[in-house]
């Protein structure tokens, strides 16, 4: 089913509590650089998956906190899993390139400067196309509730070659892009540059939770879940 993008785009201002949804979402966003806020702003983007999942017409609120955080570290570990090879890459290639630099060894500004370079290509290209991947997991961990649902390969493979999730994804990142240039272009003012991103997100997500149940064929809304099985 085709996205309404006018929808989508009103999507996280649609409720009569937005005004409070927005403020939590964009103190939760500033600070996500903290481990705790990020966490809690990671577990409030799985309500928004399912909420997309069920097309619900309004975001969901920030309720039971500590479901927030709960969900919010078990998301963490499967994002943790998914970007571990470019992390490790991406880690490796500065990481060598300080040491080099360190001890004195000496390779030539250019062939470093490709080297360094080539690496963070690489690891910019690997964390975008597992990125990919890794919001299936994090989609199939909000609807079943499990964390081994996070690493179902089998539901992994048929969701990412499905337009009907592809098309969604692609729409979730130009508002990402969006949202981030608003807050560039408005980043004399921090307020409104935080709330422009967390805004960009919720709307993302939903348009994500939506391309997952339109790739899987789910047919009854995905319920929260407050724990997950080992």
């Amino acid at each position: 089913m085709a996205i309404d993008l006018e929808r989508l785009v009103r999507y996280p201002a649609n409720s009569e509590e937005w005004a409070t949804i927005l403020l939590v979402g964009g103190v939760l966003t500033a600070l996500s650089v903290l481990i705790v806020p990020a966490v809690l702003l990671l577990g409030y983007l799985l309500r928004v998956l399912r909420a997309g999942m069920a097309e619900a017409a309004e975001p969901p609120g920030f309720e039971d906190p500590r479901t927030l955080l709960y969900e919010g570290t078990v998301a963490s570990i499967i994002v943790l899993v998914y970007q571990f090879v470019p992390l490790f890459v991406a880690t490796l290639t500065v990481g060598g390139t300080v040491l080099a630099v360190l001890t004195g060894v000496e390779v030539g500004v250019v062939p470093g400067l490709v080297g360094l370079l080539g690496g963070l290509a690489l690891a910019a290209i690997l964390a975008v196309v597992l990125g990919y991947v890794t919001l299936i997991g994090l989609a199939n961990y909000a609807h079943e509730g499990d964390l081994r649902a996070g690493f179902d390969l089998g539901v992994c493979r048929a969701v990412a070659f499905d337009g009907a999730y592809a098309v969604p994804w692609l729409y979730g990142v130009l508002l990402l892009v969006a949202g981030n240039v608003v807050a560039g272009v408005l980043g004399f003012v921090p307020v409104v540059g935080v709330l422009a991103v967390f805004y960009a997100q919720v709307a993302a997500a939903w348009a994500w939770g939506k391309g997952f149940a339109d790739a899987t064929g789910l047919d009854d809304a995905p319920e929260p879940q407050g724990t997950a099985t080992g």
